[in-house]
């Protein structure tokens, strides 16, 4: 999430006071993140949505409070419209310092956050085939939450242009697929003899295996403006890969699903994508469709049906990037989209 001056409406660096301030029944689910102008909100492990959608209702507004209370406002985005990233502050940690001293200028200009969503998966095996599965639809997840257009007072073209800075950055973007767990973990063991990475956390994939936590990590999706298109695209993510695992899944090569995740970061969803079980290239928003088709018995079993009417209403209107787009092609300035949007984030 954006910390923003409540006057100015600038990033500002309003981290660290929000986490020595926070009560501890909010305390214990806040991180810092890079830059002292952004937090993250980690949910605990929740059994569904209902549970999620409680937890944010109690938790972003007591965080929203809090903020308030020391001039400041929280602004749910991937990139703040008109601030430069070399004026924002780094928190002073050892491993965001090691970081940003080899990424340079490339690092700097990523003030950038997105919504991760972790599934549980009950064994290794599961979790290699879902997430070989998931691969071809990571465009979809990302077409449906874009809401990064805009940076450092520029229109991008983008939809999505956190997607681009993000790309640039090492071990960074889409991942290629795996055979089998062993190939995964023979992976990371190579990665960490060779003091490539320290971890799993130094891969910066749009999707990526947890061990540790025992979950599957959807990191390309962009933050949501609204907060009811951040349950409705968790709801299908969580439906899509409970039908997933219970069938054969097609793989596609990595060259076609980097189109697909070109059109959603560039054009939303109105570009097109390669449909993984015929081959053939499709619109998003028919994909969208037809994956919630297909996904539609298990969000009735797991009483999702509601959260459908919000993916409806994303296809219909739009994620974040098409309203910021519509009404700064109606005149408005920066500062009045942020306004507008964030006291559209509850409705």
């Amino acid at each position: 999430m954006e910390i923003l001056d409540a006057k100015t409406l600038t990033l500002v660096s309003g981290a660290p006071v929000l986490l020595d301030k926070a009560p501890s029944t909010l305390k214990k689910f806040l991180k810092p993140e890079a830059y002292q102008s952004m937090i993250e909100l980690v949910t605990p492990v929740c059994q569904d949505l209902k549970e999620i959608e409680a937890f944010f209702l109690d938790k972003l507004s007591l965080l929203e409070r809090l903020a308030e209370r020391h001039g400041l406002l929280i602004f749910a985005a991937s990139l703040h419209p008109f601030v430069e990233a070399r004026d924002q502050i780094l928190f002073q940690d050892p491993r965001y310092k090691a970081i940003f001293r080899e990424l340079q200028l490339v690092g700097r200009r990523f003030i950038a956050q997105g919504l991760h969503v972790h599934l549980g998966m009950p064994d290794q095996e599961a979790a290699i085939k879902l997430y070989n599965a998931l691969l071809p639809y990571l465009p979809l997840f990302l077409a449906l939450t874009t809401s990064s257009p805009f940076y450092e007072g520029e229109n991008t073209g983008f939809h999505s242009y956190r997607t681009k800075l993000f790309e640039v950055l090492p071990l960074a973007g889409l991942p290629r697929s795996f055979s089998c767990w062993d190939e995964y973990e023979h992976l990371l063991r190579f990665l960490a003899h060779l003091e490539i990475i320290e971890s799993v956390r130094d891969l910066w994939w749009d999707i990526r295996i947890q061990p540790h936590l025992g979950t599957l990590e959807i990191r390309i999706c962009d933050t949501p403006t609204r907060f009811k298109d951040l349950l409705a695209v968790v709801a299908l993510i969580k439906a899509l890969a409970i039908r997933l695992l219970e069938d054969k899944t097609p793989r596609l090569p990595r060259e076609a699903i980097l189109y697909g995740k070109w059109q959603a970061s560039r054009h939303g969803l109105e570009g097109f994508i390669v449909e993984p079980f015929r081959g053939g290239r499709v619109p998003l928003k028919r994909l969208a469709m037809a994956m919630m088709d297909y996904a539609y018995p298990v969000a009735d079993d797991l009483g999702f049906t509601p959260y459908w009417e919000g993916l409806k209403d994303i296809l219909n209107r739009g994620p974040g990037s098409y309203r910021m787009l519509a009404l700064f092609e109606q005149g408005a300035n920066f500062a009045e989209i942020i306004e507008t949007l964030r006291g559209e984030f509850w409705k």
